[in-house]
């Protein structure tokens, strides 16, 4: 199943978020936000390369390596996808949904630019994508995994209700990484109405 041009909804009570003079709010990557991103990007480049692998050398990174990078998730295709998340015209964070185990299991993967750690935005993410996981798209399970020398990601799913499902050992891509992962796990609640996974249709969850 290919992206198209819909959205997923957005849902919430558009109050600024505590600080700042914006709610927080979220879509599916657009090319209208190229720009936005390469700010963000080139502001986080230490975070990002230090467990990013595909980060390692963005402060090199010409406008075409950025035009493709933005057009590949925007064409990732369904249901993986790749959501930003604004203040204003800035993002403050990146969250996408991503292949797992199983064809009934996703995975979270996030960052939070620098200068907007701390401010809860990473469990906002983490919360958000959980609603469009289990309830938009009727995934089973919700992972969250983590290298173990990745400070900032440690305490953030205990304080989203995941639970330790095993360690792994993987290859090192990110200059940081000990190879050493930590997965998390959430199951899909009892009782949530029927999503796409089950049979509803898509357009139910989507604007054009």
């Amino acid at each position: 199943m290919s992206n198209g041009s819909e959205e997923i909804r957005q849902e919430g009570t558009g109050s600024n978020w505590p600080g700042f003079d914006h709610p927080l709010q979220f879509c599916p990557i657009r090319p209208k936000h190229r720009d936005a991103m390469i700010r963000a990007m080139w502001s986080s480049h230490k975070q990002l390369r230090g467990f990013i692998g595909w980060a390692e050398h963005i402060r090199n990174w010409n406008n075409n390596i950025f035009d493709e990078f933005v057009n590949a998730h925007i064409n990732a295709t369904l249901p993986t996808q790749h959501f930003v998340f604004t203040l204003g015209e800035e993002i403050v964070g990146v969250g996408s949904l991503v292949g797992a185990y199983t064809e009934l299991d996703t995975q979270i993967a996030l960052w939070v630019r620098t200068g907007y750690q701390g401010k809860g935005i990473g469990q906002a993410i983490v919360q958000t994508l959980e609603h469009v996981a289990f309830s938009v798209w009727g995934f089973e399970t919700l992972y969250y995994e983590h290298d173990s020398q990745n400070e900032a990601s440690k305490k953030l799913p205990q304080k989203c209700g995941f639970t330790l499902s095993h360690t792994r050992n993987i290859i090192k891509t990110a200059q940081q990484e000990s190879g050493f992962w930590f997965s998390w796990k959430k199951d899909r609640p009892g009782g949530l109405p029927d999503a796409i996974i089950q049979g509803r249709p898509i357009e139910d969850f989507t604007t054009p």
